[in-house]
């Protein structure tokens, strides 16, 4: 039987395969942008039966295992995104019109030692809003 990249991950740390840790990882991979434990259960609704305390024991042994990062915030939200090793390292920015949270070039990571804890949240407005609300200084 061929593993999904979430199964290999998953057995890499050592972690048992329950359908509920392959469909968040899964979803992680697919999705590539940070995500709250409330997002995660919107989105997986329809196709798993996960409740939100299951939600946050999967998030939290993902995180004890490297697999995803827990993202500091300022909107009292919680957000996950995959670890360095997953998708490199990375800065996020909390966009204040959409309230979204999104993962950015970090401008840091060429200075950064490989492995050493580094979160760097940005605060401002993401592309897709910046967009479409007109310039008003012309």
């Amino acid at each position: 039987m061929k593993l999904t990249p979430a199964e290999k991950l998953l057995k890499e740390v050592n972690l048992s395969l329950t359908r509920q840790r392959v469909a968040v990882l899964e979803l992680f991979l697919k999705e590539e942008h940070p995500m709250t434990p409330h997002e995660v259960r919107e989105i997986l609704e329809d196709q798993e039966q996960v409740d939100q305390v299951t939600i946050y024991r999967v998030l939290e042994a993902l995180v004890r295992t490297r697999l995803l990062t827990q993202v500091p915030s300022t909107d009292r939200n919680s957000y996950y995104c995959l670890a360095e090793r997953l998708q490199g390292l990375h800065a996020h920015l909390y966009c204040n019109l959409c309230r979204r949270m999104l993962c950015v070039e970090s401008p840091l990571a060429a200075q950064t030692q490989r492995g050493e804890e580094l979160h760097v949240v940005l605060s401002g407005t993401c592309t897709q809003c910046d967009q479409a609300v007109p310039d008003t200084n012309i």
